[in-house]
């Protein structure tokens, strides 16, 4: 009974970076619709749209937990014998950095709601 108890957190942690890829693809546009549909979008923090500068920021927090959750998996597949599983979280986790940095092409093209 021991190993079923197991499975959902494993399970959880190894799909964590596809989790958060997805949750990063959803809130990026929902925010980016929302904010170019309202007078955000006039909104101009130094020079940079306020909008390109905190979807940048949430950006760049999600690339750096990505980065913690590839290192961890790199570390657990350099120090374990789990083939296959850790393995996959490696494999996982840098999909998920990719996802994010592939969905971050289109804001570094943007230059504004209004242009």
């Amino acid at each position: 009974m021991r190993h079923t108890e197991r499975f959902f957190p494993a399970l959880f942690d190894a799909s964590a970076p596809l989790i958060l890829w997805a949750l990063y693809l959803f809130g990026v546009y929902a925010y980016a619709a929302v904010a170019c549909d309202t007078a955000f979008a006039y909104t101009f923090w130094s020079g940079y749209a306020a909008i390109k500068v905190i979807l940048l920021g949430v950006t760049a927090l999600v690339v750096i937990v990505l980065l913690g959750i590839l290192l961890r998996a790199a570390r657990l597949l350099k120090n374990s014998q789990q083939g296959l599983t850790t393995f996959a979280r490696v494999g996982i986790a840098v999909l998920g950095l990719i996802g994010v940095v592939w969905t971050a092409v289109p804001m570094l093209l943007m230059t504004s709601c209004i242009a």
